[in-house]
């Protein structure tokens, strides 16, 4: 374990119950990876106590160093597809609600910390006393909300049905909590917007990256072809708008490019385990030096390929999945270079080390300037240049030590009188 992360000296009151509706694991999807982090950084201030539904044999691996974490746990197999399907949402196991009562009956448990709107809105079963906090990380509603309006009938009106749900969990959520977390600062104003009567729970807490993880200084074996220099697309390729980018770069940017240096090839990689790819991508896997992967099964390690890419392009969107990514190429000393539109809705990536190109014309110039002439190494300055000032950055910013360094202050107070609040970062 990181010394960062060892354990210290813990009140013997201090004591902390975190329910997830999966388990929190260091190679999982970006909500999955994030409550894993919260869940090592808490570990570290409090007494731990984790209910989950977890799958064993998916899993299983992951048990041991979780439970390393944790003072008591409770794993509970998850609902079947044809349950989940029913409920429309998954909910709190009666199981794992059992056990968090039976726990917070013998134990001076003080607070709890709900991951995501579906176990949030359940909250209001537990003891009164538990001051509650939810990471409901992004508004699930607003996205569905906003891929339903683009989507032809009837796909758009079970799209908007599909986001009233979801809204009224996360309403749900938010009336049964005291703290409402969000990993992105728009999801924040759109829940208060949306859930006026909870406005005032709600707080960003931005995701970082573990730059000790994503270091470009640990050798790793390149997943491409030899003689290829890499532009790659890593991150949600899920949606419409994934897809449209993606068919953008490769036909009005890629493919000129491709023309005057053969040695350049697009890969297009989605890490997320299971991911489900666009219909249309398989096409562009059948373009000239164009590569598709995808629906992995976790775990999927994504530093190769960063590792070896000559440029890294930031997904088309502003969630919180891709500004992980983004961050993570940014900590393997990469040069990253997106849209407007790709990096606006990210308040962390408004920086000079992310750059940016309105038009096609304007991006191929980016990643010419950057590249230089294959062969002559004219770029390479450039891309160590900007590729040193991005991590740096990572260092002084956007380390998950630091993101998380408030988060025991808001909980110290509430689960004991004893528990010092953290001084604050940077």
């Amino acid at each position: 374990m990181n010394a960062r992360f060892a354990p210290a000296g813990i009140p013997a009151g201090a004591e902390l119950l975190v329910l997830a509706p999966c388990l929190p694991r260091p190679d999982g999807d970006a909500a999955s990876l994030r409550w894993y982090h919260l869940l090592r950084f808490l570990a570290r201030h409090f007494r731990v106590h984790l209910g989950c539904s977890a799958d064993p044999l998916r899993d299983g691996a992951q048990f041991s160093r979780v439970r390393a974490l944790c003072h008591e746990t409770c794993f509970v197999a998850p609902p079947g597809i044809g349950r989940r399907m029913r409920l429309g949402a998954m909910r709190m196991d009666p199981a794992l609600q059992a056990w968090a009562m039976r726990l917070c009956a013998r134990r001076p448990v003080g607070a709890v910390l709900a991951c995501g709107a579906r176990m949030g809105a359940r909250l209001a079963v537990l003891p009164p006393r538990l001051v509650r906090i939810v990471d409901f990380v992004e508004l699930e509603s607003d996205r569905q909300r906003r891929r339903g309006a683009v989507r032809s009938w009837p796909g758009a009106v079970l799209g908007r049905r599909q986001a009233q749900r979801l809204l009224a969990i996360e309403r749900g959520a938010g009336a049964a909590c005291d703290h409402a977390l969000f990993a992105v600062a728009a999801d924040v104003a759109r829940f208060r917007l949306f859930a006026p009567e909870s406005a005032h729970k709600a707080q960003l807490l931005a995701s970082g990256v573990d730059p000790e993880h994503y270091s470009p200084h640990i050798l790793q074996r390149s997943p491409y072809r030899p003689g290829e220099r890499v532009l790659l697309l890593a991150g949600p390729l899920q949606g419409d708008a994934a897809a449209d980018a993606a068919h953008w770069l490769a036909d009005e940017v890629f493919a000129p490019l491709r023309v005057a240096d053969p040695s350049l090839a697009l890969y297009l990689v989605d890490a997320s385990a299971h991911a489900r790819r666009h219909p249309s991508l398989g096409a562009l896997a059948r373009k000239n030096g164009v590569t598709v992967v995808g629906g992995q099964v976790a775990p999927f390690d994504l530093r190769p390929w960063l590792a070896h890419a000559a440029l890294v392009l930031a997904p088309p969107a502003d969630g919180h999945a891709a500004g992980m990514a983004v961050l993570a190429a940014m900590a393997m000393q990469k040069p990253v270079l997106g849209l407007p539109r790709s990096l606006s809705g990210l308040a962390c990536l408004r920086l000079p080390e992310a750059l940016a190109a309105a038009d096609a014309p304007g991006y191929q110039a980016r990643i010419a300037a950057i590249l230089g002439e294959p062969g002559t190494g004219d770029g390479d300055a450039e891309a160590n240049a900007v590729g040193r000032a991005a991590r740096a950055r990572v260092l002084r910013e956007h380390d998950w030590y630091l993101r998380l360094a408030g988060l025991p202050a808001l909980l110290a107070t509430s689960c004991s009188s004893d528990a010092q609040p953290l001084a604050s970062a940077g």
